[in-house]
């Protein structure tokens, strides 16, 4: 139900956030090929670390939906940070600082599997994944116009952060959908 929601407002952070990475360290920052690119394997060796070493870890102790609504907040303020860093090694410090930002889509998409029976799994999970597919097409419709809306701006103004700020804006309503979610799940749970 209400979870497709987090999973599309998640997605299209993300992807706006892909689409406006390199445009706005370039333009902020003036960071060339090299500096993106070490950024880049930054953002993809701390997902490899946290997917396939902390991920399993966090949901024993946090479980699915603590940990999902975590990952949120995390990554609500990742967004934040990134959008307001006033240098380029502030970006790493909060790719690194976001490590429970990570865990999100695979928190969620796994309350989705189990929520769905035997024979309904496939076509819930591609469902998802089409949902993820359109949040790819919508990113850089949105991101990049964001992104050349506040180019006219100096690289050192606050604004210059808005795709950034418009994630966080996603990942704070996609946490109020998720945290209302869970609620009524426990309280469906202590109903029953």
């Amino acid at each position: 139900g209400s979870l497709i929601i987090v999973i599309a407002l998640s997605g299209l952070a993300q992807f706006v956030m892909y689409t406006t990475w390199v445009l706005y360290t370039t333009f902020k920052f003036g960071w060339g090929p090299s500096e993106n690119g070490w950024s880049l394997f930054a953002v993809g060796v701390t997902s490899a670390l946290v997917q396939g070493f902390l991920l399993s870890k966090l949901l024993k102790i946090f479980g699915a939906s603590r940990l999902a609504t975590i990952g949120l907040v995390s990554s609500s303020l990742a967004y934040l940070g990134w959008g307001l860093a006033p240098a380029g090694w502030v970006m790493y410090v909060v790719i690194v600082a976001n490590v429970l930002g990570v865990t999100v889509t695979a928190s969620i998409q796994s309350i989705v599997s189990n929520a769905a029976d035997a024979r309904s799994q496939g076509q819930t999970m591609g469902a998802v994944a089409s949902l993820t597919s359109l949040m790819a097409v919508l990113g850089p419709v949105i991101g990049a116009p964001l992104m050349g809306a506040v180019s006219h701006f100096s690289p050192t103004d606050w604004r210059v952060g808005a795709p950034f700020y418009f994630c966080a804006f996603l990942q704070i309503i996609a946490m109020w959908v998720a945290t209302r979610h869970f609620k009524r799940e426990r309280q469906r749970s202590a109903n029953a």
